[in-house]
Formats: C-alpha cells, sequence, structure tokens
C-alpha cells in the first residue's frame, strides 16, 4: 500500500514551519503559528477524502449522477 509522505515533517527536514491540521477547528492556531514562525511554512491539511465541500460529500454528488441516469 502506497500512503503519502508526512509533508509538514518535510517542510521541517529544508529548515520550513510545518503542521499537519485535521479538523477545522486547529486551523486558525495552526496559521498563527506558521505566521509567527518568521520563514516559509507549510500547513498539510489533512480531510476525509469523501467530503468535497461543506455541503455535499462524493457519494452524494455519484448518486444523483446515478439518478439522472436513463434507465436500460
Amino acid at each position: 500500500d502506497l500512503t503519502n509522505p508526512d509533508f509538514a515533517k518535510w517542510a521541517e527536514s529544508f529548515g520550513a514551519f510545518g503542521a499537519v491540521v485535521e479538523r477545522t477547528e486547529d486551523f486558525a492556531p495552526a496559521f498563527d503559528a506558521a505566521l509567527k514562525a518568521g520563514r516559509i511554512s507549510l500547513i498539510e491539511i489533512r480531510l476525509d477524502p469523501e467530503v468535497i465541500s461543506t455541503t455535499t460529500t462524493l457519494s452524494r454528488i455519484r448518486a444523483a449522477g446515478l439518478a439522472k441516469q436513463p434507465r436500460a
């Protein structure tokens, strides 16, 4: 299985500030820390791949598209 690297750690290995955000409420503190770091910064935002926006999911979009297809 392939997995993504820890991009925040990777950024840190080059001297940048790195942070990982997994919840919306954690973004503001990470952003503030990045601003205070005074150097190039990377904030990795890890989201559920199913959630495409705040109002829908990929499953809902897929279901709506399938419902519009003509039946054979």
